[in-house]
């Protein structure tokens, strides 16, 4: 079955692909935790300012606001800048290195910290503060998550708010200044969004980079075809290993997915692990092919909550990957049993010790 009742969860569980898309895609459904029955009443003080946790019309408002800073063009214009961060965390890597820790984590938090113009002080506290920020995108999170989340958001927010009226006076080019051009946004808008790119934009790609490189390591002879078409490449591996394994949503009105009904105000938890290899969609799909080509997966999800930054994690990853396995291609892991993060949202290892070999 594609969608199933879990009483021990209080929740529907979707793991078909079309009834996922129609869940992210169609309208009735909210991303508001507020709503959810599943959420602590800590919930409340997250950043709701964030489009994350935003419905219509205030995210189709705010989204089409931010947006322009986000396009696959925007991005392509900071790739060379992406390569250069690369090439430096590559040079650092030793003959015995973690992958997680030493790259994956790295190049993310090093692009972001750019990105923002945070300087040294500001990537030091982001590599602090995100592990602690990305707690509130745990689907089913407690108390003690959204707690954590929300003190990483004060301790961020008292470094980032200077930050913001400096460039309200002083604009440069960087993305908080992209922001504030737009005029329409207000203060705490730029801050959820810029806090919003640290926890989600970070999470995503560095558990991209992870899972790719092990994948890669698993298949070296699909290796290749990553250097014909990184592009092509990448989106395979984030159908086949993505970074996200479940979205939450609440329904607002009845709805019938797969002919299982789900009422309004039931919680819904969307698999999209499951659902980007299901059978119905995906020629074999549990074989990694990276030269496949046909229909698209939901990694970045789908709809009006399609991740804003796929088109930087997409180029941060294909750089990443061709670059590390150029330089590195007979590298291999430690380890046939890799370790993955006790989580509810993210498929991300908690480490990945290689062995190094040029």
């Amino acid at each position: 079955m594609t969608v199933t009742w879990n009483a021990g969860l209080g929740a529907h569980i979707v793991t078909g692909f079309d009834e996922a898309s129609a869940v992210l895609r169609e309208p009735g459904w909210s991303s508001d935790p507020r709503r959810s029955p599943l959420a602590p009443p800590a919930a409340r003080d997250l950043p709701l300012a964030a489009l994350l946790f935003m419905d219509p019309p205030d995210h189709t408002r705010l989204r089409r606001l931010i947006a322009p800073a986000f396009t696959p063009r925007a991005v392509e214009r900071i790739r060379p800048r992406v390569a250069s961060i690369v090439d430096a965390a590559l040079d650092t890597l030793e003959e015995a290195a973690d992958l997680v820790a030493d790259l994956g984590h790295l190049v993310p938090l090093a692009v972001i910290a750019e990105l923002l113009d945070a300087g040294t002080d500001g990537a030091e506290l982001f590599r602090a503060e995100t592990p602690r920020l990305a707690r509130m995108l745990e689907v089913g999170a407690g108390a003690d998550d959204f707690a954590e989340a929300i003190d990483a958001f004060a301790a961020v927010t008292l470094f980032l708010v200077p930050l913001i009226d400096e460039r309200r006076r002083h604009p440069g080019d960087d993305f908080i200044s992209a922001l504030l051009a737009v005029g329409e946004l207000t203060v705490d808008e730029v801050l959820a969004t810029t806090v919003l790119l640290l926890a989600a934009g970070h999470e995503t790609t560095a558990n991209l980079i992870g899972n790719g490189a092990l994948a890669l390591m698993r298949h070296p002879r699909q290796l290749p075809h990553l250097f014909t078409d990184p592009a092509r490449s990448v989106e395979e591996l984030l159908r086949h290993m993505g970074p996200v394994r479940l979205v939450g949503r609440v329904a607002l009105t009845g709805h019938l997915l797969g002919g299982h009904p789900v009422r309004a105000g039931e919680q819904v938890l969307v698999r999209i692990d499951a659902a980007d290899r299901d059978p119905r969609r995906f020629l074999d799909p549990d074989r990694l092919d990276l030269t496949r080509s046909g229909p698209s997966h939901l990694a970045f999800g789908g709809g009006a909550h399609f991740c804003l930054g796929a088109a930087l994690a997409r180029l941060e990853a294909q750089e990443t990957l061709t670059r590390l396995f150029a330089r590195f291609p007979a590298m291999t892991p430690e380890t046939g049993t890799p370790r993955w993060r006790d989580s509810t949202t993210f498929r991300a290892l908690t480490a990945l010790p290689v062995r190094i070999a040029a």
